[in-house]
């Protein structure tokens, strides 16, 4: 029976979940497409027929999970509250992903320590780095709304936000038992927003 293009949709998704486990579990040379298939719950010949590798899936796993990771940090940064409000928000949000969320914590190990071993991998990282990108242009515009408050220069505010999330990003990947614990979260990121941004005077 042919299959319809939402099954194939489906299909195609649930390989790059598992890829993005068994990367993150097995690293670039030891995953296993044989292992992907299974935790996918297809064949071999399922994934070859969505991808033409293992270089074409990680690329796939990178740029798809940034994207939807992505748009679901963005969310936060348009809520409605004061600018420095929205930005504790954002970077407690990003931690608490890092140390709760099973996915976004395999998305940066694969991110920092999987994808630089994989051979001419360029449109996936490129996926995170606009992803990235937009992340430091949207908190530029938030220091911007504070700049009279801020205790330093907004490039300087700007790279330290930058500098955290890398930071933290690394960390998970690396080190993840020194990551807040998630109850902290919200203490750490205000304390780094506190540092830059001095409170409103009534």
């Amino acid at each position: 029976m042919r299959r319809t293009a939402a099954e194939a949709a489906e299909t195609r998704k649930a390989i790059i979940s598992s890829a993005l486990h068994r990367f993150a579990q097995d690293g670039w040379e030891a995953c296993s497409l044989v292992e992907v298939a299974r935790g996918a719950d297809v064949t071999r010949g399922a994934i070859y027929h969505h991808f033409t590798g293992k270089r074409d899936l990680l690329d796939a796993v990178l740029s798809e999970h940034w994207r939807r990771q992505g748009e679901a940090l963005f969310a936060v940064l348009d809520a409605s509250a004061p600018p420095e409000a929205r930005l504790t928000m954002f970077l407690a949000d990003y931690l608490r992903r890092l140390s709760e969320d099973t996915a976004f914590r395999e998305l940066a190990v694969v991110t920092v320590v999987v994808a630089p071993q994989a051979p001419a991998l360029r449109s996936g990282l490129e996926q995170k780095t606009a992803v990235l990108a937009q992340w430091s242009e949207r908190v530029a515009r938030l220091l911007a709304e504070c700049e009279p408050q801020l205790r330093a220069p907004l490039d300087v505010a700007r790279f330290s936000i930058t500098a955290f999330l890398h930071g933290a990003t690394l960390t998970a990947a690396l080190t993840p038992g020194d990551l807040p614990e998630p109850k902290c979260c919200e203490a750490t990121a205000h304390a780094l927003v506190a540092g830059l941004i001095a409170a409103e005077t009534p």
